[in-house]
């Protein structure tokens, strides 16, 4: 979060319902205020001393009658999210009849209601198949070493975010890709810094619909068609229909 902060230069963070993360957050930038006003502009929101931005963090109280969601509620809301996104909204399907009749017969309550046998999906994903070769996948590790680890006044020399090279296996099934920006991409094959992919956009993803290893061949589900880049990066979200 703190990596965050700085990243998008956020000046106000609004905490609701949460003592321990609102403590912790003002205790964190009231430390980081008195180090700016003692002139010691070694510590910043992760260990930069190049650019020191302090947000104001504001306590909300919770509003009566609101509910923490549960585990199962957000791993069903990330599944329908991620079924949109390479299968779009429920439509009506123009070609199906209103009402088991004629075109335009149905009743008020089929139009706002139709049945779910006359919904199609908005969209119609590509599947791929594309050899292993053809690809280079990498997972992102964290690699931070907090300020009392390192000499005093000295910083982090390495990128506190690392690549790792990940081989095609069965394991990857159902598996969301992200899909790195041709760009970035070919930025990372000149400097060969993690940061020229991690902290750049990407253009969609993908997933894991199969991994044929005696072939030697890939199928991922993809909603835009073939892909911008042949540089994929791997989290820990996994989706399967």
């Amino acid at each position: 979060m703190l990596h965050t902060l700085k990243a998008l230069k956020i000046n106000v963070v609004l905490v609701m319902g949460d003592d321990r993360l609102y403590s912790m957050l003002n205790s964190h930038c009231n430390k980081l205020r008195d180090a700016d006003a003692d002139g010691d502009a070694d510590v910043d929101m992760d260990g930069d001393s190049s650019s020191l931005k302090i947000p104001k963090v504001i306590k909300l109280p919770r509003s009566g009658g609101v509910v923490s969601r549960d585990s199962t509620f957000r791993r069903v809301a990330r599944s329908l999210s991620i079924k949109r996104y390479f299968y779009g909204e429920s439509i009506r399907n123009a070609n199906a009849p209103l009402n088991g009749g004629a075109m335009g017969t149905g009743s008020g309550m089929q139009d706002i209601c139709p049945p779910s046998s006359s919904l199609v999906h908005q969209y119609t994903p590509t599947r791929l198949e594309i050899p292993f070769g053809d690809l280079t996948l990498y997972r992102l590790s964290s690699v931070s070493l907090s300020a009392s680890m390192l000499p005093v006044s000295a910083k982090q020399a390495t990128d506190p975010v690392q690549l790792t090279r990940v081989e095609i296996t069965p394991t990857l099934k159902h598996g969301v890709l992200a899909v790195c920006h041709p760009n970035a991409a070919d930025q990372f094959r000149d400097s060969g810094e993690a940061r020229d992919l991690y902290l750049a956009g990407i253009s969609g993803l993908v997933t894991v619909e199969k991994v044929d290893v005696d072939r030697e061949i890939i199928s991922l589900l993809s909603p835009g068609g073939s892909l911008s880049s042949s540089i994929l990066l791997i989290g820990d979200i996994t989706w399967m229909e």
